[in-house]
């Protein structure tokens, strides 16, 4: 887990520093976005939406989030407030995907998870819940000229999602055009019996962890445990006391699931693909960690075991769960659009410009992460801001780390836009930067516009402040109600 360096003691960013560099300014660019809500089968209303692509001669792809609450936006949530407000930060992963592949001529078709919009609802959901929420997505799409039927559709499951793409497949008589399977955690486990050698993590815990078969028992018999343990419990005993307890130190985050955590170690995927009888696609990072190459290779293992004659499995060299690189949507564009025959790719021209703008833009956020808090660096902070205006992968919280550094170095108007660029309503700490802008127009004699700034802010407290430790300042609700009494005068 990165950190931002600035003093700001507030709970939330342990869950916003999660997030990397997105592309936010480039999902803007996709103009021709329709938004529209889906009524499960249990009455719940998702928001959902559909990123049209400009030369549109592609299959619309749908994609399957991860295990963490998300919304159709890219927005991604690993925990609540005491005041039940989801904690949201951009996911890097999804929405280069959306950028990418609506590039490349695919129209991208996402859903919110129920989990987004009803986070400390009882009892949680499972599989099946998350599957029947997909299929009736599908209906929707179909039902409103989206698709014509489900052969129009390329269902993307990522991480968690490849296991929910697999049980959508069970519900739906038409079957989609193909899947794809970024990740696959379905090999049935039996933890108290299996070896070292035979453990689906153990090669990929030897080579990035370096851990010794020692370590990899201890990890085992944990494991052993934890699941025995949900076995013979109720969903309120796990919400109220295991989660609570961290068994072996192991943090259970808020929205985890007792229905899923129990079905995980015994689900396989390979009945429902057969089932399916579609192309399928399954793609894995040589070095993930959550859902590791062995395991993705014993479901393929399976299927050719069973016959089936549909399946490409392709390892991408170095690669982690996160898909850092671009290879995997070029990987998936080759094989659409080769008919399943083959994932050689080779990048073009846009390909080539699109990696190295990424590539500049991390290095531009850990450039950002090594001004200093002093304000002694007016040269060096301008001329990052500068670069942060060129680049199209900015998080919030590094606009707005960079605000507060610019503000340091008396860089006002830059510092002002920084914080502009920051705002945005999945940002959990959007009132604090409206508090800044605020204490800027102070300065700068504005009362009128601080004013508004300031409450924007205090409509927009979630509940929880954020602290400079380096100013002795804590922002909270007092604090904004005290400046729309008095206005700020700046740092003592």
């Amino acid at each position: 887990m990165n950190k931002l360096k600035d003093p700001i003691l507030c709970c939330s960013f342990l869950f916003l520093t999660m997030t990397t560099i997105f592309c936010q300014e480039a999902l803007n660019e996709i103009e021709n976005k329709t938004s529209f809500n889906v009524r499960t089968y249990d009455g719940k209303i998702l928001p959902a939406q559909v990123l049209k692509a400009e030369n549109d001669g592609n299959k619309l792809i749908l994609f399957i989030n991860g295990s963490t609450p998300y919304d159709e936006k890219g927005n991604q949530g690993a925990g609540w407030t005491e005041q039940g407000k989801i904690i949201a930060s951009k996911h890097d992963f999804y929405v280069r995907f959306s950028n990418v592949m609506v590039k490349k001529g695919y129209s991208i078709a996402t859903m919110t998870k129920r989990s987004f919009i009803y986070p400390t609802e009882i009892p949680r959901p499972n599989f099946a819940d998350l599957a029947l929420d997909i299929y009736y997505f599908i209906l929707h799409l179909k039902n409103n000229g989206f698709i014509e039927n489900e052969k129009d559709l390329v269902i993307v499951g990522y991480s968690e999602g490849s296991l929910v793409t697999t049980k959508v497949l069970a519900y739906l008589k038409t079957q989609p055009f193909a899947c794809v399977l970024l990740g696959s955690g379905s090999m049935p486990v039996n933890y108290n019996k299996i070896s070292v050698e035979d453990f689906y993590q153990t090669d990929i815990l030897r080579k990035t962890n370096k851990w010794s078969d020692d370590q990899i028992l201890t990890e085992i018999n944990q494991l052993a445990q934890i699941n025995d343990s949900l076995r013979n419990m109720n969903e309120e005993e796990f919400e109220n006391k295991f989660k609570k307890s961290k068994p072996f130190g192991f943090g259970y985050a808020d929205w985890e699931s007792y229905y899923i955590d129990k079905e995980y170690p015994l689900y396989n995927a390979v009945p429902n693909i057969i089932y399916a009888n579609i192309p399928v696609l399954i793609c894995i990072g040589e070095n993930d960690r959550a859902m590791p190459l062995v395991s993705a290779k014993s479901t393929y293992d399976q299927l050719l075991d069973n016959g089936f004659k549909k399946g490409t499995f392709r390892i991408i060299k170095d690669e982690v769960h996160q898909y850092e690189k671009y290879d995997v949507f070029a990987i998936i564009d080759a094989w659409l659009g080769s008919g399943f025959k083959t994932t050689d790719f080779t990048l073009n021209a846009t390909d080539s410009l699109s990696i190295e703008s990424y590539q500049q833009s991390k290095e531009l956020v850990n450039e950002i992460s090594t001004l200093s808090w002093d304000g002694n660096q007016p040269i060096k902070s301008k001329m990052c801001y500068q670069k942060a205006l060129e680049s199209k992968y900015m998080d919030n919280p590094t606009w707005f780390e960079l605000g507060l550094k610019l503000f340091a170095n008396n860089h006002y108007d830059e510092s002002f836009d920084s914080f502009k660029h920051s705002l945005d309503s999945a940002f959990i700490i959007n009132f604090a930067s409206l508090t800044w802008m605020g204490h800027i127009k102070d300065l700068q004699n504005q009362r009128k516009e601080a004013l508004e700034y300031y409450q924007k802010a205090l409509e927009q407290y979630p509940g929880f402040p954020v602290q400079h430790d380096q100013w002795n300042i804590l922002l909270n609700k007092s604090w904004i109600e005290e400046r729309i009494r008095k206005p700020f005068n700046g740092i003592n």
